[in-house]
């Protein structure tokens, strides 16, 4: 995939994500996973899981990661969506094989009480990947659990960037050696969303759906 056709690809997402997923209010209404009240709430789950998106994702997430991993995924549900995508470009794209894989928020209350599902072992060479991130604690639970399992993060590649100091977070749990990369931030679609008439610019009303 050359960068001109990654830059259409970005493009295309961003105004995906900005038309299905971000929404801004003045009076600064919405709870983040955080506690945080914010102006600005962006749930990409409307997005990640548009079918239309799945290959923009997939491809965009793709160019982030190290050429040599295994599996993909992170904490659900915010990752799931991502890693799928990610796994089928790669495969039936590309033909790489990058397995999926999800990690609880609680160990499964049954059966083998796994914490990690999917195709992972110990030793093998893995990617985190998270949809939102604030302060980072989702994902650095992610990255945390997969090291107990004896995974070896490569990448962290986040889609979205609040841009409130959690990609620092993240850096400081994984080290100088993992990259760790956002896709977009906020204030890119805050800005697209202004520009383009999907938030009123007093501030009075939600962007659109």
């Amino acid at each position: 995939m050359n960068q001109v056709d990654l830059a259409s690809m970005r493009d295309a997402l961003l105004s995906m994500l900005t038309r299905r997923s971000f929404r801004y209010d003045a009076a600064a209404p919405f709870r983040l996973a955080s506690g945080r009240q914010s102006d600005v709430y962006i749930d990409c789950k409307p997005t990640t899981m548009f079918a239309e998106a799945k290959p923009l994702v997939g491809e965009l997430v793709l160019a982030q990661t190290p050429p040599d991993i295994q599996a993909i995924g992170g904490l659900t549900m915010g990752a799931d969506p991502i890693a799928s995508a990610v796994s089928l470009i790669a495969q039936v794209k590309y033909g790489r094989t990058i397995d999926e894989f999800v990690v609880r928020k609680e160990p499964k209350a049954h059966g083998l009480r796994k914490t990690i599902e999917g195709c992972v072992k110990p030793g093998m060479r893995v990617a985190i990947v998270d949809d939102v991130v604030t302060t980072g604690g989702s994902t650095i639970e992610a990255i945390r659990q997969c090291r107990v399992s004896g995974l070896e993060i490569m990448a962290v590649v986040v889609l979205v960037d609040r841009e409130e100091g959690g990609i620092d977070n993240i850096r400081d749990e994984v080290g100088s050696d993992v990259p760790v990369r956002a896709i977009f931030t906020r204030t890119e679609l805050q800005r697209h969303a202004s520009a383009h008439g999907y938030v009123d610019p007093s501030g009075s009303r939600a962007a659109s759906g």
